[in-house]
């Protein structure tokens, strides 16, 4: 009886183990890696690309280079000249129809000047120099002022009255606890001279003062953050 019993017990393993219960599989989508370029033929035609003129005969275009056609949050900023792609920005996301935009030709070089979305954080331009062999060079990215955000001089404006054209500002807007105290603000300007566009020192420097009250070449705090906490300038 004990056999016939222990026989039986390994018969209903044997059928249960043979016959498991299926469970509900979990659909896995796969997403492209954001370390490949993605194919330079997928591009959103729902949207207007931006096209900059240089004199008559060239001209800039700006186009979204999309990974997948279902996911237009996820793209690459592709640079054209005269419908050839000289350069791809992984890092960018511009903003198409800024006023900011603009082609400035010095020299044997043609500069790019594109606004960026910068959110929660001020809006940024994002200057490139594109050389007579077409490569594209990134120079800089750098926060600017206006009526709309900081107030201040407008970019690509003679700020300094120097005789040429300069653009940045502040970006700082958080307030210490301490009423009479301020996070030290510090300023970006660069200057646009003969084909080249360089860090204007001198300016930023000004700007500082007449902001601060006072100038620090340093001004992270302790722990490596910006900025340190100064007292707060008499207006």
């Amino acid at each position: 009886m004990i056999r016939l019993i222990f026989a039986l017990i390994l018969s209903f393993c044997f059928i249960a183990c043979r016959n498991p219960k299926l469970t509900e599989r979990t659909k896995v989508t796969l997403t492209p890696s954001t370390n490949k370029l993605p194919d330079s033929n997928k591009i959103d035609t729902a949207y207007k690309p931006l096209t900059i003129k240089i004199g008559h005969a060239d001209s800039i275009r700006i186009k979204r280079v999309y990974f997948d056609h279902k996911d237009y949050d996820r793209y690459h900023e592709a640079i054209f000249l005269n419908d050839k792609q000289i350069y791809l920005d992984t890092t960018h996301y511009f903003i198409y129809e800024s006023k900011y935009n603009r082609v400035i030709k010095s020299k044997d070089k043609v500069l790019l000047f594109l606004e960026n979305d910068g959110r929660p954080n001020f809006n940024f331009i994002t200057a490139y120099s594109i050389s007579k062999d077409n490569k594209v060079t990134f120079i800089a990215d750098c926060v600017y002022n206006d009526k709309n955000q900081g107030g201040g001089p407008a970019p690509f404006t003679d700020i300094d009255h120097d005789g040429f054209l300069e653009y940045g500002g502040f970006d700082i807007n958080e307030v210490p606890e301490h009423p009479d105290s301020i996070y030290y603000n510090p300023s970006e300007f660069y200057e646009i001279r003969n084909g080249i566009v360089k860090f204007d020192s001198l300016l930023a420097k000004k700007a500082d003062i007449k902001e601060n009250g006072v100038y620090l070449s340093n001004f992270m705090d302790q722990n490596g953050n910006c900025c340190k906490v100064i007292k707060k300038p008499k207006r």
